[in-house]
């Protein structure tokens, strides 16, 4: 059933969006028994993080800043924090074998490409990417993989059923903003949408699976949105207001 929801603005209600921790964890396990050496200077990161705000350096894995830690059982991991200016932004990155030559989505036939969770950057070169989250959250993947390498999803969080299926659109937005789960089963959902001083303009909760706003009477400008599920997964992202 489709509803269409007036925002209601709640001024004593604010959350505060300071930075956000994201952290990156690659398993080589699968990468190591087809018979891959691991390189003497570990398992690198590279991407655009600086771009985004982080302090690791874009595109650069031989730099110290993008060094993964060794978790032991073939598991390398990263926490990357973003300021909240980053939140809703797009962040493309790979995992690196020492340096470049020795990385992810060489084969635009294959790996990540194929899975559904590489890009091809317009030069040859396929690239992971995140919308960067308004809370916390850790990745797990096999190498060159879009999953963990039993084939369970990297993350409850962005591989709930109910996320995957969302949209929200039209984005950016001038009168209705439209929440849809698709075909989703949807038991109780909780939408936040909070303007960039973490003021709460919306909150609600609906077992609907289509839901238009009507945002008309926002001012123009960057809103972010939350949408939680009842298990406690979470979803988030930027909207623009015309």
């Amino acid at each position: 059933m489709k509803k269409l929801t007036t925002l209601l603005f709640a001024s004593a209600s604010f959350f505060t969006f300071s930075q956000v921790d994201i952290t990156y964890q690659v398993d080589i396990t699968d990468y190591l028994a087809a018979g891959n050496v691991l390189d003497p200077n570990g398992i690198r990161v590279g991407g655009d993080f600086t771009t985004q705000g982080a302090t690791v350096a874009d595109w650069t894995p031989s730099d110290p800043t993008c060094a993964m830690t060794d978790m032991g059982n073939n598991i390398w991991s990263i926490t990357v924090t973003y300021p909240a200016s980053s939140i809703g932004n797009t962040q493309s990155y790979k995992f690196v074998n020492g340096d470049w030559g020795m990385n992810e989505g060489t084969d635009p036939n294959g790996t990540i490409a194929l899975d559904g969770c590489g890009i091809d950057d317009g030069s040859g070169n396929i690239n992971r990417q995140l919308e960067i989250p308004a809370t916390a959250l850790t990745l797990t993947y096999c190498w060159d993989a879009c999953t963990q390498c039993d084939g369970s999803p990297a993350t409850a969080s962005l591989n709930d059923a109910v996320f995957n299926a969302m949209t929200v659109a039209p984005n950016p937005a001038n009168d209705i903003l439209t929440v849809n789960f698709g075909d989703a089963a949807l038991d109780n959902v909780t939408i936040q949408l909070f303007d960039i001083s973490g003021k709460v303009v919306l909150s609600m909760t609906t077992s609907s699976n289509e839901i238009d706003l009507n945002i008309a009477e926002l001012q123009t400008g960057s809103y972010i949105y939350t949408v939680t599920s009842s298990e406690g997964a979470r979803a988030s992202g930027k909207v623009i207001k015309l």
